[in-house]
Protein backbone atom coordinates (compact mmCIF):
# COMPACT_ATOMS: atom_id res chain seq x y z
CA UNK A 1 0.00 0.00 0.00
CA UNK A 2 1.16 3.57 -0.82
CA UNK A 3 2.32 5.67 1.71
CA UNK A 4 0.59 9.02 1.61
CA UNK A 5 3.78 11.88 1.55
CA UNK A 6 2.37 13.99 4.22
CA UNK A 7 3.05 11.09 6.57
CA UNK A 8 6.03 10.03 5.37
CA UNK A 9 7.25 13.64 5.82
CA UNK A 10 6.08 14.46 9.21
CA UNK A 11 7.85 10.52 10.07
CA UNK A 12 10.76 12.00 8.24
CA UNK A 13 11.04 15.20 10.42
CA UNK A 14 10.13 13.65 13.45
CA UNK A 15 12.71 11.08 13.42
CA UNK A 16 15.01 13.69 12.16
CA UNK A 17 14.45 16.02 15.05
CA UNK A 18 15.17 13.41 17.50
CA UNK A 19 18.81 12.78 16.19
CA UNK A 20 19.50 15.96 15.90
CA UNK A 21 17.66 17.42 18.67
CA UNK A 22 16.73 20.83 16.86
CA UNK A 23 13.82 22.69 17.46
CA UNK A 24 11.09 23.61 14.95
CA UNK A 25 12.61 26.93 14.51
CA UNK A 26 16.62 25.10 14.07
CA UNK A 27 14.69 22.77 11.40
CA UNK A 28 12.86 25.41 9.77
CA UNK A 29 16.38 27.56 8.92
CA UNK A 30 17.68 24.24 8.09
CA UNK A 31 14.92 23.41 5.31
CA UNK A 32 14.61 26.94 4.26
CA UNK A 33 11.06 26.91 5.39
CA UNK A 34 8.58 29.18 7.26
CA UNK A 35 8.58 27.33 10.57
CA UNK A 36 4.81 27.73 11.21
CA UNK A 37 4.85 25.63 7.50
CA UNK A 38 7.24 23.08 9.43
CA UNK A 39 5.04 22.78 12.20
CA UNK A 40 2.34 21.92 9.66
CA UNK A 41 4.38 18.90 7.95
CA UNK A 42 5.94 17.46 11.39
CA UNK A 43 2.15 16.92 12.31
CA UNK A 44 0.92 15.84 8.96
CA UNK A 45 -1.11 18.37 7.91
CA UNK A 46 0.52 20.76 5.83
CA UNK A 47 0.56 20.94 2.02
CA UNK A 48 3.97 21.46 0.97
CA UNK A 49 4.90 21.94 -2.67
CA UNK A 50 7.11 18.98 -4.80
CA UNK A 51 10.25 21.30 -4.17
CA UNK A 52 9.71 22.03 -0.49
CA UNK A 53 9.54 17.82 -0.37
CA UNK A 54 12.30 17.85 -2.37
CA UNK A 55 14.70 20.17 -0.18
CA UNK A 56 13.39 18.43 3.15
CA UNK A 57 14.87 14.94 2.00
CA UNK A 58 17.83 16.35 0.50
CA UNK A 59 18.17 18.29 3.55
CA UNK A 60 17.87 15.58 5.96
CA UNK A 61 20.02 12.99 3.48
CA UNK A 62 23.28 15.16 3.79
CA UNK A 63 22.92 16.36 7.07
CA UNK A 64 21.30 12.82 8.84
CA UNK A 65 21.29 9.75 6.62
CA UNK A 66 20.16 7.59 9.03
CA UNK A 67 16.94 9.20 9.21
CA UNK A 68 16.26 8.40 5.89
CA UNK A 69 17.40 4.96 6.50
CA UNK A 70 14.77 4.59 9.58
CA UNK A 71 11.75 5.82 7.73
CA UNK A 72 12.56 3.09 4.69
CA UNK A 73 11.64 0.63 7.66
CA UNK A 74 8.94 2.35 8.77
CA UNK A 75 6.87 2.67 5.12
CA UNK A 76 8.22 -0.71 4.16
Amino acid sequence: MAVAISCYLSELLEIYQKRTNKSCTEMALDFDVAPSNLYLYRTGTGNPRANTVDRIVNSVEASCPEAIRETGQWYA
